[in-house]
């Protein structure tokens, strides 16, 4: 069970007419056709501090990148993903936020080049539904998220694919998924792992690059610090009843699998 799904959020009045607000710039809008629920324009106002001008922009920014690489978001249901989900276990969430108040997902490199020929492009679709299902918790929206990015088990398959045009669009979309704060660690062993961290660098901008925190695989005393025992994981020291599970994470998905299809439809056309 996700506790932290149990966290509830009352506006103020002032963010309550912001909210009013942008719903009547998207409205008016010919380009945008988008939704203008509470839960779609509060994670963009979150995202710009309330400031509504620069929601607004968020929202058309986000939109021309989708636009732009359509191949970069999730494009199929939840129940489309399922196979990959559980012949990997690769991608989890954990039932507890981290020790400040983060909500934590954890990603491993698992090589599945062979069972899946379409393998990369299916993990950037399921990143993007995995980072737009947690957009949608009133506590990540305002606080954001914690990643902890094991890369033990990259292999030589994996670097073929990151090319630096590959590298780029990571970039460009980390400039437009509205997180108000994203907190990276970096798990790495060994010399392959240590280029892959080394390839990715570059391409970061430098905001998000002091976000980001590199650990040796053998020694996680600083990770347990910055994120906190009670809620690591068992196989990076934290308890050994914080055992990774994919059901949590695919069951949370396709518990909000209609919200997460319909926010596929949503685009930004030529006026």
């Amino acid at each position: 069970m996700l506790l932290f799904l149990r966290s509830r959020v009352e506006y103020t009045a002032e963010q309550l007419f912001k909210i009013k607000q942008l719903r009547q710039l998207v409205e008016k809008s010919d380009v945008l056709h988008v939704g203008t629920d509470d839960t779609f324009l509060t994670k963009f106002l979150h995202y710009t501090h309330w400031d509504t001008i620069k929601a607004y922009q968020a929202i058309h920014a986000y939109y021309d990148f989708k636009h732009k690489h359509p191949n970069w978001v999730a494009r199929h249901p939840v129940d489309y993903y399922q196979k990959l989900f559980y012949a990997t276990h690769a991608r989890f969430v954990m039932p507890n936020v981290d020790k400040n108040g983060r909500v934590l997902v954890i990603f491993k490199t698992v090589d599945a080049f062979q069972q899946f020929p379409d393998y990369l492009q299916s993990l950037v679709e399921i990143d993007d539904l995995i980072f737009e299902s947690l957009l949608m918790l009133p506590r990540v929206q305002e606080h954001g998220i914690t990643v902890i990015c094991d890369l033990q088990g990259t292999t030589r398959n994996f670097l073929r694919q990151f090319s630096p045009s590959f590298m780029k669009i990571v970039n460009e979309k980390n400039g437009v998924i509205p997180f108000t704060q994203r907190i990276v660690h970096i798990i790495q062993r060994g010399f392959l792992m240590h280029v892959t961290s080394t390839l990715f660098m570059p391409f970061m901008n430098k905001e998000f690059k002091e976000k980001i925190f590199t650990h040796d695989g053998k020694h996680l005393s600083k990770l347990r610090e910055m994120i906190g025992y009670d809620s690591l994981p068992a196989e990076y020291g934290g308890p050994a009843t914080n055992v990774l599970d994919t059901n949590l994470i695919f069951n949370y998905l396709s518990q909000n699998s209609k919200y997460l299809e319909k926010l596929q439809d949503y685009e930004k056309r030529s006026a």
